[in-house]
């Protein structure tokens, strides 16, 4: 066989080599979204008696076309259920802490009580013995004098009681307030992402339910950064977090006061805005304008300046519409968007 033909074949063995390892890389991820989505999600939402999130969509959109944007979309996804579940197993384990310690507090009180009632019986019945004592006297004068002085006891008993039971009561308010205000922070920490400081997914969604339950139009703005993983790739991670953090910031300024801002995953953000397509349309060019160009990164002892672009997909929530739904859409139009350009 001339040596023209045998490298052809050997590079088309090769070339078929790789194409069965991509395929086996594909099931793999596909496997993997998959095992997620059954032993984390489901345990998960069951045990909050939620709706579970769902990997279905990137598992098939991977399967059918595993493509580079498949394939970050997928792990993108990933990346933000994981950390959702994350979110959630911290939050059931610090309520579980949090619920010991009041009950702690709680039973420290109640045996202070115990053992308070039980030296004021001791010594009530003190007071008892004394004036039994007293009743066998025969000197009028003495028998008044001993029920005066066990008279002053009680009255002093009664004080000290008053003045213990005031303070017990204080203590357990003071505890009980501590401990709200911790709960009242565990809540806040559990509605906030916690790399850019917008609401998470479990917020985000959330709100999309309460716009569809009161019937209001509203828009949805899914948006993500063009150059993001330029970015990343080549200053690393810790330069693609600051940008993250930054551009979250530059969002939060541009939001009136009942839009709502969420980060959905990786790079992709997710805004809504209580209006109608074409107000939202308006809001999006704005938005597009702020949120794009130079961005100044520290990182360690760097200062490096990058410049990215903005994506933004815009849907109106049609009637009958659920929330996944809507989701979907506005995740096309961010798809075609980046597409046309």
């Amino acid at each position: 066989m001339p040596n023209d033909l045998l490298s052809l074949k050997a590079n088309i063995d090769t070339l078929d080599r790789q194409y069965q390892l991509f395929g086996k890389a594909v099931s793999c991820y596909s496997d993997a979204l998959a095992g997620v989505e059954k032993h984390v999600l489901v345990p998960c939402a069951s045990k909050a008696a939620e709706t579970p999130l769902t990997l279905e969509p990137q598992r098939r959109a991977l399967l059918q076309n595993p493509s580079e944007y498949s394939f970050d979309t997928a792990r993108s996804t990933l990346s933000s259920v994981l950390e959702f579940a994350a979110d959630h197993i911290h939050r059931q384990l610090a309520g579980t802490v949090d619920l010991a310690e009041v009950l702690h507090v709680l039973s420290v009180t109640a045996a202070s009580l115990q053992r308070r009632t039980t030296e004021r019986e001791s010594r009530f019945l003190g007071v008892a013995t004394h004036l039994q004592t007293a009743a066998e006297q025969e000197d009028v004068t003495e028998l008044r004098n001993q029920i005066y002085a066990q008279i002053n006891h009680i009255t002093s008993l009664v004080e000290e009681m008053r003045l213990e039971n005031e303070q017990i009561v204080c203590d357990l308010e003071k505890e009980m307030h501590q401990y709200r205000s911790k709960l009242d922070e565990a809540e806040e920490v559990a509605n906030r992402d916690s790399l850019t400081g917008l609401a998470n997914r479990r917020v985000l969604q959330s709100r999309i339910q309460q716009h569809i339950d009161s019937g209001l139009p509203f828009c949805l703005l899914m948006m993500d950064l063009n150059r993001f993983k330029a970015v990343n790739d080549k200053y690393g991670h810790l330069a693609g977090d600051e940008l993250l953090k930054l551009f979250a910031a530059r969002l939060r300024r541009q939001l009136r006061s009942d839009d709502t801002a969420a980060r959905w995953g990786g790079d992709e953000f997710v805004v809504i805005l209580p209006c109608r397509l074409s107000d939202a349309l308006a809001r999006a060019r704005f938005l597009e304008a702020a949120l794009r160009g130079d961005y100044v990164l520290n990182v360690g002892s760097s200062t490096l300046r990058v410049s990215v672009g903005v994506s933004i997909g815009v849907a109106e929530r049609h009637s009958s519409e659920t929330a996944d739904q809507l989701m979907a859409r506005a995740d096309q139009l961010l798809y075609h968007t980046k597409s046309t350009r």
